[in-house]
């Protein structure tokens, strides 16, 4: 459903500048085909994805896609610099009860 919506805003973007779907993909250096299934949400890469926005103008918007995780003023540990991996709680932390109001 998501890669339908985003798919759909995309041909919405794309027809309001009045290109063709051959246009964009001319565009971005990708098939038509390519440009139609992302548009479709059936698929196609992240690469493509990123030409078709610098194609159509929108490159600077990719990093309201992620927010940067990498500094949180909530996270102490943050302040070590980003994470390089995860892990799973430690014994002491899984025993631990979770906080909540009222204690």
């Amino acid at each position: 459903m998501l890669a339908k919506d985003l798919g759909e805003r995309l041909a919405r973007f794309r027809l309001s500048r009045n290109l063709r779907q051959v246009d964009l993909a001319e565009q971005s250096g990708i098939s038509r085909g390519a440009v139609a299934r992302i548009e479709a949400g059936e698929g196609g890469t992240i690469d493509s994805l990123l030409r078709i926005m610098q194609a159509l103008g929108l490159a600077d918007r990719t990093e309201m896609l992620l927010p940067d995780a990498s500094l949180s003023p909530l996270d102490p540990r943050s302040e070590i610099g980003p994470r390089q991996r995860a892990r799973l709680p430690s014994a002491d932390e899984r025993l631990e009860k979770p906080w909540s109001w009222g204690e």
